[in-house]
C-alpha cells in the first residue's frame, strides 16, 4: 500500500485491474463509462471491515431522517451551473450559425449545410440547459439503517428531441444493504479542451436479489475528485459506519449540501415513514454539525 495512503487513513489498497467479482449488462457499459473501466478500488464485500481511519461526509448529505441519511450525487455538488453556462455559450453558437448565412445571402450547401448544424447544436445546448436549470437539482440515495434498505432515484435521460420537457427523476428503486457495493474510478478529464486532469468518481453498484453478481444501477455517489480519492473512499466509511455500526448522520463539522431542496425528489411517504419520518431541521442536526473543540 502506498505511503500516501497510509497518511490519508486509506485501509485498503488500490485495485487498478479488471473488475474482480461483478459484471454489467449491456446497457449500463453504453451509459456509464465507469462500467468499462478498471476500478482504482474496490470496497470490501464485507462492510464490517473499515476502509478509513477518518469518516466524513464532505457536504454530500442531502437530508437526515431519524434512521436514514439522504446521500447525493456528483450532480448537485454544481456541475449543473456548468452545463447551463456550456449550453448558454452552445445556443449562441447555433443561432449564429444559423442567422449569419442568410446575411451573407449564401446558398447550397454552405446555406443548408450551416442550418443543419445549427438546429444540432442549438438542440444539444438546449439539452444542457435542460439539464442544469430545468431538472432536479440532485438524484438522492437513501440509506436506511433500520430496514436495512438503500432507494435509489436514479438520473432519468433527457430526450433530446422533446426540447419542451422538463428533466424529470428516474422512477424509484430498492435494493438491499447487502447487495449494494461501491467502487471508485479515475479517468482523464479536459474541461474546456485545454488543460488535461485526473478525476476520480465513486459509484454505487447496486443488485438485485436474482442477480447479486449482475450490475442493476450505477449512481454517481457523492462528489468528484482530482487525483486521488481519498475523500471518496472517507464518505464510504462515513456510510458503511453509520449502516453497520450506529454511527452519526454527520460527521462533527460536516455540514449538509447546500442545495436547492425545493427541486429535490422526493421519496414515497411509505419509505419516509420507514425511515422514521420526516427530515431533521437544523437545530436538530447540531449536536452533530457542531465542530469538535
Amino acid at each position: 500500500m502506498p505511503v500516501d495512503d497510509k497518511e490519508r487513513g486509506i485501509l485498503i489498497p488500490e485495485w487498478r485491474k479488471k473488475e474482480p467479482e461483478l459484471t454489467f449488462t449491456e446497457s449500463q457499459r453504453k451509459r456509464n463509462i465507469y462500467a468499462r473501466k478498471a476500478p482504482l478500488r474496490v470496497m470490501p464485500n464485507d462492510k464490517k471491515q473499515s476502509v478509513h481511519l477518518k469518516p466524513v461526509s464532505y457536504r454530500t448529505v442531502l437530508r437526515v431522517l431519524p434512521e436514514a441519511i439522504e446521500v447525493g450525487t456528483s450532480m448537485g455538488e454544481g456541475v449543473a451551473k456548468y452545463l447551463g453556462v456550456g449550453g448558454f455559450l452552445v445556443i449562441l453558437v447555433a443561432l449564429f450559425m444559423v442567422i449569419y448565412p442568410w446575411f451573407r445571402n449564401e446558398e447550397g450547401f454552405l446555406l443548408y449545410g450551416s442550418l443543419f448544424f445549427g438546429v444540432i447544436f442549438l438542440l444539444i445546448g438546449i439539452t444542457f440547459v435542460r439539464r442544469a436549470f430545468f431538472s432536479p437539482s440532485d438524484h438522492p440515495t437513501l440509506f436506511n439503517r433500520k430496514t436495512r434498505q438503500v432507494h435509489v432515484i436514479p438520473l432519468k435521460p433527457l430526450n433530446f428531441l422533446k426540447f419542451w420537457e422538463k428533466g424529470k427523476p428516474g422512477k424509484m428503486k430498492t435494493y438491499s444493504w447487502d447487495n449494494v457495493t461501491a467502487r471508485t474510478y479515475r479517468r482523464l478529464d479536459v474541461p474546456g479542451g485545454t488543460v488535461a486532469r485526473t478525476e476520480t468518481a465513486m459509484e454505487l453498484l447496486c443488485m438485485t436479489e436474482e442477480n447479486p453478481k449482475v450490475v442493476d444501477e450505477m449512481v454517481s455517489l457523492g462528489m468528484t475528485e482530482t487525483w486521488s480519492d481519498n475523500n471518496q473512499v472517507a464518505l464510504w466509511e462515513h456510510i458503511r459506519r453509520y449502516m453497520e455500526e450506529g454511527g452519526p448522520p454527520l460527521q462533527p463539522g460536516d455540514q449538509l449540501r447546500k442545495i436547492n431542496h425545493d427541486k429535490l425528489p422526493e421519496f414515497p411517504p411509505e419509505v419516509v415513514e420507514a425511515a422514521g419520518g420526516p427530515a431533521l431541521t437544523e437545530e436538530e442536526l447540531a449536536q452533530w454539525t457542531r465542530p469538535q473543540e
